[in-house]
């Protein structure tokens, strides 16, 4: 939605200022028109996998189909459009049931048999006015800018029709078919189906395109749809980007645009057009739009992450600083009663128990972690180093048998107390937490990790994919920002400890009562891990069901519940 949303701001106030310039208006529509055809041509081969170069024949069918209906049946333009979409996605099913046999090579050679055929047939029909083409089309609006506002209408529209195939079962089938048949087949897929449902709405995608070239130029001929226009819109997907929302647009203005740039040279555009090509496909393999993408995540969020770190750390807190061994640690307090020590986990700080710290009888303490959000930074990053701190931290404050709970990487922290100072933890409650013996990260892992202290965005999908039924927008924005206090290091260190430390021996030496608590739908932390945990101390596991990683945010009730329950 957003993606569609910004282009369709941007699009409108770019028009605004050219406003008066009719021919700059007449080729940004020109622009946008293929790419909605490009956009098409992406949903067959960028997310689906299956090459096509001969889709400009349906922009010629949604051409043809509009204006003959208008020029010699009179009918509304925009009520032929419901012919336009039908005709395309008719022709799209009747190219796609041969072709979903084929592959590769064959495929792309009979879709381009298809598009010749295509064009040689209107070629050869006089009621479409032969290779001459069709004049005189009239047009949506009396005004450029009309039309182009209109152009722009469709593309943001069809940009976020496409974002919801994409996120749908139908778009997470066309991943799989091309990124593996067979697999795809072993899951359940039906192959053919798949390929079929994206055949029909990328021809319908392309129809609109051409339906709307019809009226925005004025004018149609079958060499406005021919080879070298399929292989055009093949080069904007490819130059802009597979499986792009916005990547055939980035091409379309290279393919499209160019032209008019250079139109009083006489460089040939083919030269510059190839000379693209090569660049892109051997330092953007995987587009332009991609290769941006990746430039603004690695540098471009700097400057914003620092000023956003620069005015959070020196934020109003509610809380206090106590020192432990030369490091300041930042903790809060809730309540009066019995007392609880809250650890909170990777890219945590206290704020991840404010929905659960107010609990009726117990006195809460949520401390941030060394290394973590408005405590000191220091040099040894290691579970049990956190966990020292914390027990410190215990001591200074004076407090005896308290309750204990870990989250995630905090629960590792929360058992290296508990199993070597059990004289200290009365109950020992972990919460999505890791095994006794650690949890692996893949190698391949660590390069994002490492890209998330420098952007915000990123940070913030990781941390949106730790609580995922929690809708508290809010809470996510200064949980990330809590995040980015953390020490760089510790962006992929933190992951090192987690894989560096073994406690089933000393499991043994825990006198505390245990319990689990396991969201059903957590992706990082399996049953199997938990049960581990709770046979080595006798302790009992609790499975919170629609819950994912994180419950004290995503049913911060229920957490509640099961803590009186079990204190």
């Amino acid at each position: 939605m957003k993606t569609a949303l910004y282009t369709l701001i941007i699009g409108s106030l770019l028009g605004l200022v050219f406003i008066s310039k009719s021919f700059l208006l007449l080729v940004f529509s020109n622009i946008i028109i293929f790419a909605i055809a490009a956009l098409g041509l992406n949903v067959i081969f960028g997310y689906t996998g299956q090459i096509s170069i001969g889709h400009a024949a349906f922009m010629a069918i949604g051409a043809y189909t509009s204006a003959f209906f208008t020029m010699s049946l009179n009918m509304p333009i925009f009520l032929n459009l419901i012919f336009v979409i039908l005709f395309s996605a008719l022709f799209g099913i009747l190219i796609a049931l041969p072709a979903m046999r084929l592959k590769g090579f064959y495929l792309a050679i009979a879709t381009m048999a298809f598009g010749i055929a295509v064009q040689e047939i209107i070629a050869s029909m006089d009621i479409f006015g032969g290779r001459t083409g069709m004049r005189n089309i009239p047009a949506f609006f009396g005004s450029d800018f009309n039309t182009y506002l209109l152009n722009l209408f469709f593309y943001s529209f069809l940009v976020y029709i496409t974002s919801l195939i994409v996120k749908s079962p139908t778009g997470k089938r066309f991943n799989m078919v091309r990124d593996s048949e067979l697999a795809a087949r072993a899951f359940g897929v039906k192959i053919a189906k798949s390929k079929l449902q994206a055949f029909i709405i990328s021809s319908i995608y392309s129809g609109i395109a051409g339906f709307l070239y019809a009226h925005t130029l004025g004018y149609i001929s079958p060499a406005d749809f021919g080879l070298n226009v399929s292989l055009n819109l093949l080069a904007m997907v490819i130059i802009g980007g597979f499986a792009s929302l916005n990547g055939g647009l980035i091409g379309s203005v290279i393919i499209t645009g160019m032209p008019f740039l250079f139109s009083r040279s006489n460089f040939p555009m083919t030269i510059i057009v190839g000379s693209l090509l090569i660049i892109f496909v051997l330092f953007f393999p995987r587009g332009l739009s991609y290769g941006l993408r990746m430039l603004y995540f690695r540098y471009f969020e700097i400057p914003v992450v620092w000023i956003i770190k620069k005015f959070w750390k020196n934020k109003k807190k509610e809380g206090n600083y106590i020192e432990v061994d030369g490091v300041k640690l930042y903790y809060e307090v809730s309540g009066e009663g019995k007392p609880v020590v809250m650890i909170h986990g990777n890219y945590g700080s206290h704020r991840w128990f404010n929905k659960v710290k107010n609990i009726e009888g117990f006195k809460v303490y949520t401390p941030d972690l060394p290394n973590f959000g408005y405590s000191d930074w220091m040099k040894e990053i290691q579970i049990d180093t956190y966990a020292e701190y914390i027990k410190k931290f215990i001591d200074l404050l004076g407090l005896n048998k308290v309750v204990l709970v870990g989250h995630s990487l905090g629960g590792a922290v929360a058992m290296s107390i508990a199993f070597r100072y059990p004289e200290k933890v009365e109950k020992l409650i972990l919460v999505d937490s890791p095994s006794l013996k650690g949890l692996k990260t893949p190698e391949e892992n660590y390069y994002v990790l490492n890209l998330l202290k420098n952007n915000r965005t990123l940070l913030k999908n990781s941390l949106k994919a730790m609580v995922p039924s929690s809708k508290d927008r809010k809470l996510l924005n200064n949980l990330t920002n809590d995040a980015l206090l953390m020490n760089p290091k510790c962006f992929t260190e933190n992951a090192r400890a987690l894989e560096n430390y073994n406690y089933e021996e000393i499991s043994k030496n825990c006198t505390a009562e245990v319990l689990f608590i396991l969201g059903e739908k957590d992706t990082l932390i399996t049953k199997n891990m938990a049960n581990e945990v709770v046979q080595s101390t006798n302790g009992k596991l609790e499975i919170i069901p629609d819950v994912g990683h994180s419950v004290i945010i995503e049913e911060p009730k229920a957490f509640i519940d099961i803590f009186k329950s079990f204190t």
